[in-house]
């Protein structure tokens, strides 16, 4: 192990100035990875394990573009947040005496995104209890919001993609049960719940894993779901004319028809999926025979039917789980893609763009996709498809929140609404454009944090002691600061009245795994022109002087741990 320091280096065009490096002095620093979380305690009944602390809850984030609304842009303002809540947005506002400033100028600011349907395995335990229906597949009392387990490592990708609000929905059954509105925010379940007992959902068909007991097909599906409502509506009458009068008989107790009969008299939501374009207007019959107030859960393939879906009237929720190209790469597999398959692979990504310009309310869901950290990649290829961004933005915000009712608490970035945002450094719609940060109910998460300095250009790096063969070492370091790469090579010895410098012929080793987070830069770095087999590590970290150059402590380690 060397320690080193460096002496002045002539500039590259980026500017970087010289590096001191020390052996040890890195250890005692902990430089997290990962996402950064700046917390805002929420209020709780919980006791406080330890000394309580006191985390800062009021912040103002300024200089930003502030997408308040789809088509309502501040082009450079703050927003105030304290707590959960937001205080005040605007082009000049005061900022608060107790906020904690953040600046995020050249930055954009966006509501937080909300995914409209995404579903979730509660289990059928309490659906087995008390006086469960006949049938295991009418489980209509099934509530996610008294079941719901926050998945850390699944809010962490949707963060990512600024989804601040999901539904989550219960998964198989015919009659589902009702969804609850969770926040992606850490894994504390008792924050999660933003609205329980959203909608009722239901599924007119049943999966291939569920067909060895009736029913065992759509037709019967669809079959006992109309005997089920029917039967609700008999088992509420029935109570009540018990209710009314002491001669009648008492009805049975049955948990299912008296949570559908209680959702029936409150005219609840109802969400239908429709595996196809023609299961949605199965739906929608459904639908119109029970009066129901139905939102139709989409497959993808509504293009194929737009009018007769347009007629229903129905709102859609489009999922944006695009076909992959079929393979043609050879004679043989071009002959096994049909036409349907090339159809649909290229009309696909129209689809939430068709709904759109037919008319049809759309919420955007990440329903069906097998990776959610490619949710914003598929709703991207939507819109460069003909979807625009006002009308992108709107189905990922403000339809969401009004069909499920939180419209006076989330949707848009406007005073009185919930914390929920997402920061990112360009268009949200644009390609290559990054969320940089996501805050749920107050809390902040960085996806992706700039370093505290720029450390592209020339370093020499001077070791102490010196190795029997190399001398010190030069490094240039080029590229993206969210992607750097770089060279090594040994300075020469000193000669008669020349400073040491390496040849300009040579290229030098490409330096692998390098890295730079916050203050601290690390490499690995070939190790034979110093003398050793194999791949040395180095790590340093940087110091900001005023008063002289960029300079840095580190350690280098070489392959035999020396």
């Amino acid at each position: 192990m060397h320690r080193f320091r460096s002496n002045p280096w002539p500039l590259s065009l980026f500017g970087v100035a010289t590096m001191l490096l020390v052996a040890g002095a890195i250890a005692g620093f902990s430089i997290p990875r990962g996402e950064f979380t700046a917390t805002a305690a929420p209020p709780t009944t919980r006791p406080v394990d330890g000394l309580r602390q006191h985390d800062p809850d009021v912040f103002a984030l300024t200089g930003a573009r502030i997408v308040v609304a789809p088509g309502r842009v501040i082009e450079q303002g703050t927003v105030v947040l304290r707590g959960d809540m937001i205080e005040a947005v605007g082009a000049d506002i005061a900022i608060p005496p107790d906020a904690r400033v953040i600046d995020l100028s050249g930055k954009t600011i966006y509501p937080g995104l909300i995914d409209a349907f995404s579903e979730v395995s509660i289990g059928d335990d309490e659906a087995n209890r008390g006086a469960p229906h006949w049938n295991p597949h009418i489980v209509p009392q099934r509530r996610v919001a008294g079941r719901y387990q926050a998945d850390k490592s699944l809010n962490e990708k949707l963060r990512s993609q600024g989804i601040t609000l999901r539904l989550a929905v219960p998964s198989g059954g015919i009659l589902k049960g009702t969804s609850a509105i969770v926040a992606t925010g850490g894994d504390a379940n008792d924050q999660a719940i933003v609205k329980a007992d959203v909608a009722q959902h239901i599924r007119l068909t049943v999966s291939r894993g569920s067909r060895e007991q009736y029913p065992n097909s759509p037709m019967g599906a669809v079959a006992l779901a109309r005997q089920t409502m029917y039967d609700a509506d008999w088992f509420g009458d029935a109570w009540q004319a018990w209710k009314a009068s002491s001669s009648a008989s008492r009805p049975e107790n049955n948990d299912a028809l008296a949570a559908l009969s209680q959702w029936r008299e409150s005219d609840g939501l109802v969400v239908i999926d429709a595996i196809n374009e023609l299961y949605a207007l199965r739906a929608d019959d459904f639908a119109r025979e029970f009066k129901l107030n139905a939102v139709l859960r989409g497959s993808g393939n509504e293009y194929r039917r737009l009018d007769a879906i347009r007629e229903t009237g129905r709102p859609v929720l489009v999922p944006v789980a695009f076909p992959k190209a079929p393979n043609v790469a050879t004679p043989e597999a071009a002959r096994q893609a049909t036409l349907e398959s090339l159809m649909h692979w290229e009309l696909a990504p129209e689809n939430p763009a068709r709904l759109q310009a037919a008319g049809i309310r759309i919420a955007i869901c990440t329903h069906g996709l097998a990776d959610v950290g490619s949710f914003l990649k598929s709703v991207r290829q939507a819109v460069e498809r003909g979807l625009s961004a006002d009308d992108a933005l709107r189905a990922l915000t403000q339809t969401p929140a009004e069909l499920y009712g939180i419209a006076d608490r989330t949707g848009t970035v406007e005073a009185g609404k919930l914390a929920n945002l997402l920061v990112t450094d360009s268009d949200l719609f644009r390609e290559k454009s990054k969320v940089l940060e996501t805050w749920v109910l107050g809390q902040r998460h960085e996806h992706t944090r700039d370093p505290l300095f720029d450390v592209r250009g020339k370093w020499n790096l001077k070791l102490a002691p010196k190795p029997s063969q190399g001398g010190d070492i030069e490094l240039k370091i080029a590229g993206e600061l969210s992607k750097l790469e770089g060279t090594s090579r040994p300075l020469a010895a000193k000669s008669s009245g020349k400073s040491k410098k390496p040849a300009d012929d040579e290229a030098g080793d490409k330096l692998k795994q390098v890295g730079l987070r916050d203050a601290r830069f690390s490499a690995l770095v070939e190790a034979k022109p110093w003398g050793h087999s194999g791949i040395a590590q180095l790590s340093l970290v940087l110091l900001d002087d005023e008063n002289s150059d960029l300079q840095g402590l580190g350690v280098i380690t070489w392959p035999d741990g020396s």
